[in-house]
């Protein structure tokens, strides 16, 4: 190994932790868990995903109609269904790296198959009996992780992170205009304010919500990291209190899509109030943080740095040492959405967006007339008038609960660990590559994004990558950045899955931003390490596939 590549090394700690782990939550294993003994689901497992072939698409294309007749020999699935399923994307390769997405583990399995059984909907307290309790246990759980009081705090388990988000901005808007559930927005005027960097639902949810987004959504600069700038989010918020314009709601971002960059909560608080001390602003902005993909970090907030007890590397253990006081940062956020889905290792949809004060529910609160059909003292165990939603399935609390409390913080700690030391491992080979630029190298997260150049004896990938960002026109330099864009999309498609199977992302970086605000963006290739069975040798056979004469081959 390099000299450059020992503080990356895994620790013989953090391998005995990793592997019993992964054995015992990770390994699909019928003596544990007794459902993987079920036939059809024991030769799936055994087989793996496979790729789709053309006659299971053809019948399932076929089929137009429900059977007249019942099935009555049938004992587990149906073959076409079983077929798709088989057929579908494996996470559980190791070459699984595309996006913010995993496999789940087996106590969050157990857990959703538990609810489904179960069939609770926690819309309402009659209809959903202890589960309703569970949903508030889990909520407490996470209030203290995030380092919310438990008891002034409260939450909503959601269909996806979209939702989420949705809540954020909907939460800004009923305590901006608190008649605007029954009246709406009209003849209203306001700004609503979010990252450039910032995932897509910032802005469709503003669509939905009726907002003139060409006038009332403001986007705020992001640095070369593609963290949110303070400076122009401090300006921004100023012009807007001094004209005299309500901001309702600012959505920040803990943990981007992309490059993992992770908005300064504290910073950005700290301005909001100093603006509204400034300006009298009396209903402050509701502070949202999208932390769908980067809230298991905070499973770090009371880690022992000086004992280091999972046996993270050196390398690892300085930089989240130093993202400490980012990571419990995010507790000063009004709401905050997080996806189990994502890095919690919970199947599809555990989605939960909390609140840091229960007491803003009640802005929420739709007409009680509307639930003429639900007992009146019934519906306060609940927040039945408060959600979008009118069924609340739990299959996400139950998976949820399932895997916080079987995996506990040493557990997260351990696989989330294993995924930031692959994503540091990437860079590490990928910078002592003469034709690869690692974009946002300094962010910390599970995400690895870089671009590709056409090697050459005098290539510098340093000032190729600093002349395209300071491009702000078109012309012959800004088609340089697209005749280098272009080589790494045909290297990216000439190798894809044969190694890790990663993703073309059309916005890895931008260019500086004009007079205007404008800029353009720099596409690239990225790799997410949420996968809990991909290992350094992994990443070492993708990365002899990037070397210079591999590149060459593809000119």
């Amino acid at each position: 190994m390099s000299h450059s590549l020992i503080s990356h090394a895994l620790t013989p700690v953090f391998l005995s932790q990793y592997q019993t782990i992964r054995q015992h939550f990770f390994n699909r294993d019928p003596k544990r868990w007794p459902i993987y003994h079920t036939p059809e689901l024991a030769h799936w497992l055994a087989n793996g995903m496979q790729p789709a072939f053309e006659s299971s698409d053809v019948l399932l294309k076929q089929q137009t109609e429900i059977p007249t007749q019942s099935d009555l020999g049938a004992t587990t699935f149906p073959k076409l269904a079983l077929q798709a399923a088989t057929h579908s994307k494996d996470w559980t390769s190791p070459r699984s790296v595309e996006n913010v997405i995993t496999a789940p583990c087996d106590p969050a399995i157990h857990g959703a198959l538990l609810a489904t059984m179960a069939n609770p909907n926690l819309v309402y307290s009659e209809y959903a009996g202890l589960s309703v309790e569970l949903e508030k246990t889990l909520v407490r759980q996470m209030a203290n992780l995030i380092g919310y009081e438990p008891d002034q705090s409260t939450g909503i388990f959601t269909q996806g992170g979209t939702f989420g988000n949705l809540y954020g901005y909907l939460m800004g808007l009923r305590k901006q205009f608190p008649h605007s559930g029954q009246r709406g927005l009209q003849g209203q005027d306001f700004r609503m304010i979010n990252s450039l960097a910032g995932h897509y639902s910032n802005m469709t949810n503003l669509g939905l919500l009726g907002t003139d987004i060409p006038r009332q959504a403001l986007r705020i600069e992001v640095d070369s990291n593609n963290r949110l700038d303070l400076d122009d989010f401090s300006r921004t918020l100023n012009q807007c209190f001094a004209e005299g314009i309500p901001v309702p709601t600012v959505l920040l971002t803990f943990g981007t899509t992309d490059t993992f960059a992770i908005d300064d909560v504290e910073r950005v608080c700290r301005i909001n109030e100093q603006a509204c001390q400034r300006f009298n602003v009396t209903v402050k902005p509701h502070i949202h943080v999208d932390a769908a993909v980067g809230w298991p970090l905070i499973m770090f907030n009371d880690y022992a740095f000086d004992t280091n007890p999972i046996g993270l590397n050196n390398n690892l253990l300085e930089k989240l040492h130093a993202l400490a006081p980012k990571i419990r940062g995010l507790r000063f956020a009004d709401s905050v959405t997080i996806d189990f889905q994502k890095w919690g290792y919970v199947p599809y949809t555990a989605s939960l967006v909390m609140f840091k004060h229960q007491a803003d529910m009640e802005y929420l609160k739709q007409d009680p007339h509307y639930f003429s059909y639900f007992e009146s003292n019934k519906t306060a165990q609940t927040h039945l008038q408060s959600t979008i939603e009118c069924s609340r399935g739990a299959a996400g609390v139950y998976g949820s609960y399932c895997a916080l409390n079987m995996l506990g913080k040493r557990g997260y700690q351990t696989m989330v660990g294993h995924g930031l030391q692959n994503a540091e491992y990437l860079k590490a080979h990928l910078s002592s590559l003469p034709h690869c630029k690692v974009v946002a190298k300094d962010n910390l997260g599970p995400t690895v994004a870089f671009r590709l150049y056409q090697p050459s004896a005098t290539l510098n990938v340093d000032a190729v990558f600093q002349q395209e960002q300071s491009l702000h026109h078109v012309g012959d330099k800004v088609d340089s950045i697209t005749q280098h864009s272009l080589f790494h999309r045909q290297h990216f498609l000439n190798r894809k899955g044969k190694q890790l199977q990663t993703n073309w992302v059309e916005s890895i970086a931008h260019t500086e931003f004009d007079h205007h605000g404008q800029c353009l963006f720099i596409p690239g290739e990225k790799a997410v390490f949420l996968n809990p069975y991909t290992r350094y040798h992994h990443i070492e056979q993708f990365v002899a596939s990037l070397q210079p004469e591999s590149s060459t081959q593809l000119v």
